[in-house]
């Protein structure tokens, strides 16, 4: 017999040309209370009992939040998101999460 785990999954792709920082910041800041795991170009932050992986390029920050349930997805998000959108309150950034 196979178990599957529920997962619940949202994303958001954030427009700026400076992903690479808001990247570093959010792991930095977020990674005293959090584990970081690195992997190529991959950081995955494991909080509140989901996580968030992190990628970016030139013209986007890429989001991708994961949770076992809806509490947990929606405080994973709010974490992330809230924290971003105040370290790029002036470059006015919003992040808008999507679920699949």
């Amino acid at each position: 017999m196979t178990t599957h785990q529920k997962s619940v999954r949202s994303h958001a792709d954030v427009p700026t040309g400076r992903g690479e920082r808001w990247l570093k910041q959010l792991a930095s800041h977020l990674g005293r209370k959090c584990e970081v795991q690195r992997d190529g170009d991959t950081t995955l932050l494991l909080l509140a009992g989901g996580s968030c992986a992190m990628t970016c390029d030139a013209t986007a920050l890429r989001l991708a939040a994961t949770g076992p349930d809806e509490d947990t997805l929606s405080q994973v998000q709010l974490v992330v998101g809230g924290h971003l959108e105040r370290f790029a309150a002036a470059e006015g950034l919003r992040v808008v999460w999507r679920r699949g």
